[in-house]
């Protein structure tokens, strides 16, 4: 990205410089389109779902499990017993057919592996939708796997302390550059370490955005201030960590005998592999006696590892663990995300018709602009789905209605007078005459508002519709919220978001006047002259004459 240097006159940019900026950033778009990678930033890839991690050898971690519904896979889990599953409360689909497939390695091949039903979904009971405190799920399948390759991962009663190495895993696109076609959902897995509770709960910074002339545009700030829970377990390393397409799956440790053992279920975070923001996992110590209970109660044949029926749980020693938590108290109170100070945001390039590109959200680290606390959107994201990567589903409302909102997104000092919206769609199910898929926005905390929608008569196959749009004009905006909303009446009704860009213009009518009074001041002197130049060669003839006479 190339930073280019500007001179400011009463606090705004100047127009010419601007001009002059946009003319560059159009020649150094046309030289880069060539080389340009969807999912990377900085030279580092963000397509596979474990940021930094490398393909698993087939057949190393034979407990990690993939959840698919009708779409695909979408989160993670690990097989405790024949018939049950560990995974996170807030991948549970209730009323829904979903299934577990064991011991495949690669998820395109449908003949790898078993695939299983689920009978029952079970959440953890203090499970809070609105915090993700006691993200647990216990999944019973509707018969034992018969996966020759399965094995049950044992869970771990200590209480881990900061600084222990983990590793955690999930599916993901081992090479980046690949087409959307040629997608190759491997297991990958990467090591990172546990940070301390304390540590994380001080964890903060901007999220998202990128910068343009010095000035921010597109992130928010955020804080894990009275969101880190006794329940929960935080881990991080530089450029490492797990992404939303891993929710579920398992955050393992290497026993002394070489076992591994279950810590952490993956649960939430702020972005990926963000250097202010460790991943945060459900800590799977502080909830041992509920998980096993549902194993021995409900399993078809516990492992001995759980101690069912009495006997003494059989549980391999750690090294660097710590068996006594920490004693000090837990808020569980959200904190609200505000929109940052004006530093950083990068525009992407040029577009036709003179649009720039402000904001893209490809969904490639999870949900992106559109992270929020835990219970605001109906949303889900996919690693694949109908053909494209990394897709989120807006489904799951109340009474038919699903929406996905971003955060509140930085726009203060924007050089921009018109802005357009563009995303892509795909439509589900079919859109009956009274349902819509609406477009939203909010500017300056909601001081204005506008909303765009579209109907049967306009979405009336299921494909992708990608030149989706609305455009609309403000001077001195400083924030910008964006909605999707699937405005249906059932549950069914539901839609697929490929991505999110935002662009903005420049008004040129200024610029387009001075430029012209500038030509015609230029003509008037150009006409001054060649009149001054004419008189003095009257002047010149004129003497001359005199002279020679």
């Amino acid at each position: 990205m190339y930073n280019i240097t500007h001179h400011k006159r009463n606090n705004s940019i100047d127009i010419d410089e601007f001009s002059k900026a946009l003319l560059i950033s159009q020649i150094c778009a046309v030289a880069s389109a060539a080389t340009s990678l969807r999912g990377q930033e900085d030279g580092r890839a963000l397509d596979n779902r474990i940021i930094g991690g490398t393909q698993a050898v087939d057949g190393r971690y034979p407990y990690a499990v993939s959840l698919r519904d009708n779409l695909g896979h979408f989160c993670g889990g690990s097989l405790l017993a024949p018939n049950v599953v560990l995974s996170a409360a807030h991948c549970a689909q209730p009323g829904k057919l979903i299934k577990v497939v064991i011991g495949r390695h690669d998820l395109r091949d449908p003949n790898d592996g078993d695939e299983v039903n689920v009978q029952t979904q079970i959440p953890h009971p203090k499970y809070n939708q609105e915090t993700t405190d006691n993200d647990f799920l216990i999944l019973i399948l509707d018969r034992d796997t018969v996966a020759p390759d399965a094995r049950f991962i044992r869970i771990n009663p200590n209480y881990v302390s900061g600084g222990t190495p983990v590793t955690t895993m999930g599916y993901g696109d081992t090479n980046p550059s690949d087409s959307v076609s040629a997608l190759a959902p491997i297991l990958m897995h990467t090591e990172v370490k546990t940070v301390s509770n304390d540590e994380c709960k001080q964890s903060s910074g901007s999220v998202g955005g990128v910068e343009f002339f010095g000035i921010s545009f597109g992130g928010y700030n955020a804080s894990y201030q009275n969101m880190i829970t006794d329940n929960m377990i935080c881990a991080r390393d530089n450029g490492e960590d797990s992404c939303q397409g891993d929710s579920g799956g398992p955050l393992v440790i290497r026993s002394d005998t070489g076992e591994d053992l279950q810590v952490g279920v993956v649960s939430w975070g702020f972005g990926c592999a963000h250097p202010n923001f460790p991943g945060v996992y459900a800590r799977v110590s502080a909830q041992y006696d509920w998980i096993k209970e549902q194993v021995c109660d409900k399993s078809s044949s516990a492992p001995e590892s759980f101690g069912c029926g009495g006997s003494t749980p059989i549980t391999p020693q750690v090294s660097t663990q710590v068996t006594t938590p920490p004693t000090q108290g837990i808020s569980t109170q959200v904190t609200q995300i505000t929109t940052p100070p004006t530093q950083g945001v990068n525009f992407q390039g040029p577009e036709s018709e003179g649009w720039i590109k402000i904001i893209e959200e490809d969904f490639t680290s999870a949900f992106g602009i559109f992270d929020q606390p835990p219970g605001t959107n109906s949303a889900t994201h996919y690693v694949t789905a109908m053909e494209r990567a990394d897709v989120v589903r807006i489904h799951g409302g109340s009474s038919g209605v699903s929406k996905l909102e971003s955060a509140e997104l930085s726009l203060s000092g924007s050089p921009f007078e018109h802005y357009k919206i563009g995303f892509s769609v795909y439509t589900v199910s079919t859109l009956e005459q009274a349902d819509d898929i609406c477009l939203g926005y909010e500017l300056n905390g909601g001081d204005i508002k506008g909303e765009k929608c579209w109907g049967s008569s306009v979405l009336a196959e299921r494909r992708w519709y990608d030149d989706m749009s609305l455009q609309f004009a403000g001077e001195s905006i400083s924030s910008l919220k964006l909605s999707l909303r699937v405005d249906g009446d059932d549950s069914s009704d539901e839609a697929l978001i490929d991505s999110v860009t935002v662009y903005g213009k420049a008004s040129n009518t200024k610029h387009a006047r001075s430029k012209s009074e500038e030509q015609q001041e230029n003509l008037s002197s150009s006409a001054y002259t060649t009149h001054k130049s004419g008189i003095l060669a009257l002047v010149l003839l004129t003497v001359a004459s005199f002279l020679f006479v």
